[in-house]
């Protein structure tokens, strides 16, 4: 098997991460498996294991080394079991030290495990804010909580970086919960709701951050949102709509069950549309 790239994953040994990690072994790719508790090294040629604690920058810098890219996962992954302050400042502080190490080991990609919560979604201790359906891109985020801040914030240090290495990509993924489509576990009514009904295929989100290295020749930093591009309810979208969210201008068309969420520049610019068995 000829090794392609050596990419560093922080939190590989989370939900994304095993998913993810698996995936980019498999298309050839050298994998450096970084958590923040000692793991056994597996001898399968195309990984290996390091030890860091995303909040120790020292330690994240001696990670990434000789690594060409790197996806940076490693997060406090929601706001349910943990204080808003360690939620908000271990995200923030992990994810700027993951920058400054990437940056100032000359590493040229970079790929954020950003959510589409950072737009304030489901953790929201606020009022959900929308500006128009399907969200995309361009829509500012209005986050009212830790977790949704925290991916806020980060993002915002994307385009930091971005500015101070100007030939760097740094790409920004807003993914969903992972999740095949029969297999998503069930949720109560209201939770859906602020989910926007929204799911991704493992498989398929997985192939975004690898695309997120490899496809076109762009820099600076990008954000896209990763999520199917139908809901998780039999109902039509426009019924669940004008249950939940009536006052919302609708942009475009969205019939039968159509999501959420506009993924159109990940297909531009990526490559990347949604697969549902992959």
């Amino acid at each position: 098997m000829q090794i392609r790239l050596k990419i560093a994953v922080t939190g590989a040994r989370g939900l994304v991460g095993k998913e993810l990690t698996t995936y980019l072994k498999k298309q050839g790719h050298y994998v450096i498996e970084i958590n923040r508790t000692p793991e056994k090294d597996i001898d399968d040629g195309v990984s290996e294991q390091r030890t860091a604690d995303a909040t120790d920058y020292n330690a994240v810098k001696e990670a990434f080394r000789g690594a060409d890219a790197v996806i940076h996962l490693a997060a406090v992954p929601d706001p349910v079991e943990r204080g808003d302050c360690v939620v908000h400042n271990v995200n923030v502080q992990s994810g700027y030290n993951a920058l400054h190490a990437a940056g100032a080991l000359g590493i040229k990609r970079f790929v954020f495990a950003s959510s589409i919560n950072a737009h304030g979604l489901a953790y929201s201790q606020g009022k959900i804010q929308f500006s128009g359906f399907p969200l995309n891109e361009t829509m500012s985020p209005c986050p009212s909580d830790p977790y949704a801040l925290s991916k806020a914030i980060v993002e915002l240090q994307c385009d930091s970086f971005a500015r101070i290495y100007p030939n760097m990509r740094i790409v920004s993924l807003r993914c969903t919960e992972l999740s095949l489509l029969k297999e998503l576990p069930p949720r109560e009514e209201e939770e859906d709701a602020r989910w926007l009904w929204s799911w991704v295929n493992p498989t398929a989100a997985s192939r975004a951050f690898l695309l997120a290295i490899t496809a076109g020749s762009f820099v600076g930093h990008e954000v896209f949102y990763i999520v199917a591009p139908n809901t998780d309810r039999k109902e039509p979208t426009a019924q669940l709509i004008k249950k939940w969210w009536p006052s919302v201008p609708i942009n475009g068309e969205m019939t039968g069950n159509a999501g959420f969420f506009d993924c159109s520049k990940a297909r531009h610019m990526l490559g990347w549309v949604h697969v549902e068995r992959e």
